[in-house]
């Protein structure tokens, strides 16, 4: 047969569970409390690390291009160079010539023999050269100063203009005299005069 309860141990039974149940309640609650708060934190967290991820995006894209221009900035510098060094090198072979034909001996052979050695060296190493195939600028586009001097100058009658002269100035340049010459200048009223 079943036991039969009482009206007391059935209402002291309810206010156990009752109190068991509050009781949990309460720790799930204070759990929940320490998820969210830790969820917040977690958040924050994440946005910092995605704002720095973005703020390092940034700097490498940043650091990619300055590389790229300081990297085209030192190969033109290299080309640069590498011409005045041709330049140069075709300057004291010529200088080399003349000197073997003003006086011949062993001084002129060691000028001679080191235009041909510069100018093996400049051969061999085009490290820095201009490469032909790398250029993404068609052979029409690119501009190149000494050919249009040349064609001004072909184009002209004989003025005794030299290119050389021009690029390497022997003595000291007077450009208010160059662009009185070349007709860029007015003549000054003491000019005027000493023409009359």
């Amino acid at each position: 047969m079943a036991k039969k309860f009482t009206q007391q141990e059935v209402e002291k039974l309810i206010a156990g569970l009752r109190e068991a149940y509050d009781i949990k309640i309460r720790q799930l609650n204070y759990r929940l409390e320490g998820l969210v708060s830790e969820n917040r934190s977690l958040r924050a967290s994440l946005a910092e690390y995605k704002n720095k991820e973005n703020k390092v995006s940034r700097a490498i894209v940043a650091a990619e291009e300055k590389g790229e221009e300081i990297k085209a900035f030192y190969r033109m510098s290299a080309e640069t160079e590498w011409q005045t060094l041709r330049l140069f090198a075709d300057k004291w072979r010529r200088l080399a010539a003349q000197m073997e034909e003003l006086c011949p001996g062993a001084e002129t052979r060691k000028y001679a023999a080191f235009a041909d050695n510069l100018a093996a060296l400049l051969g061999r190493s085009r490290a820095f050269a201009p490469q032909e195939a790398e250029s993404d600028v068609p052979a029409a586009e690119t501009f190149d100063p000494k050919a249009v001097i040349e064609r001004y100058v072909e184009g002209e009658e004989e003025t005794g203009f030299n290119l050389d002269d021009v690029l390497n100035p022997k003595g000291e340049l007077d450009l208010e005299k160059l662009c009185r010459n070349l007709g860029l200048m007015d003549d000054g009223p003491a000019d005027a005069a000493a023409k009359k």
